[in-house]
């Protein structure tokens, strides 16, 4: 049974967006102004954020059997350290059916607990899935792209996960996930032979944003971009602090296999 502290906790951190979650454009309104309103619409979009605030497995438990969790589609639990127990928990759950948006990260999750999110039947509306700064790696990732659970996410953020040439090489390889238009890859120690995987890649022909910062890249990695034909949709090429020399920049700006590139972020130079 859920305590009236942590209660307290939820509905405090509950909030209806007046559109799909991560939308900047989105209106917030407090729960509680809105609750007659909206308490019977199916369309309302609830947000529950409960980032860094120590939740425990056991609250989790008393987290899904609350009666409003059936109605959040979107969920930010960063920063708890509730470990591949705690997701364990979340993906048996069916008052998570209605999920669009899930955040983890910083939870210290190992390659256990994608193989859960992979193989949950209740996770199926999910779309955009938040891991960065957990413990990730090949094996985690070869589960993530072979599930059908989750074979419509349209948003993957890996960042600060060690990842490497060969997690690369698993996202671009035969898999489900091939509907991504955003895909985080900062500092997973790609390097060279992670991107070109990448590049070789016939999964991302709806990616509209790539970001790479932080890989150990260089001009020959620039050229490996310039040159494939992986990313007809890209429209933001993220390549902050990597060693990308402006001669290499002005070659991918006029990449004809990039023709909806808009943003090209790299490192200022005087």
């Amino acid at each position: 049974m859920m305590s009236p502290l942590f209660e307290s906790l939820v509905v405090n951190n509950l909030t209806i967006l007046a559109d799909e979650p991560d939308d900047s454009t989105a209106m917030v309104w407090n729960e509680t102004e809105t609750q007659a309103e909206l308490e019977n619409n199916e369309k309302a979009i609830y947000r529950l954020d409960l980032n860094d605030k120590e939740i425990l497995p056991e609250e989790i438990e008393d987290l899904l059997s609350y009666s409003k969790t059936r109605k959040v589609k979107d969920l930010r639990l960063d920063k708890n350290e509730f470990f591949d127990e705690g997701v364990g928990l979340l993906v048996e759950a069916p008052a998570l059916q209605k999920l669009i948006t899930l955040s983890l990260a910083h939870n210290k999750l190992s390659n256990q607990a994608v193989a859960a999110l992979a193989s949950s039947e209740n996770l199926v509306n999910l779309r955009k899935l938040f891991l960065q700064g957990n413990q990730i790696g090949a094996e985690g990732l070869k589960a993530l792209v072979s599930s059908e659970t989750l074979s419509n996410l349209q948003l993957l953020y890996l960042n600060l996960n060690p990842i490497g040439p060969e997690g690369a090489r698993i996202l671009g390889g035969e898999g489900k996930v091939t509907q991504l238009e955003e895909l985080y890859l900062q500092k997973t120690g790609l390097g060279e032979k992670g991107l070109q995987a990448l590049c070789e890649s016939g999964n991302f022909k709806k990616l509209k944003l790539l970001s790479l910062a932080g890989n150990g890249l260089d001009d020959h990695a620039a050229e490996l971009i310039y040159h494939s034909k992986a990313f007809p949709e890209l429209n933001t090429l993220d390549l902050y602090h990597n060693k990308i020399s402006d001669q290499a920049v002005d070659q991918l700006r006029a990449s004809p296999n990039l023709p909806k590139l808009k943003a090209l972020q790299v490192d200022w130079r005087s």
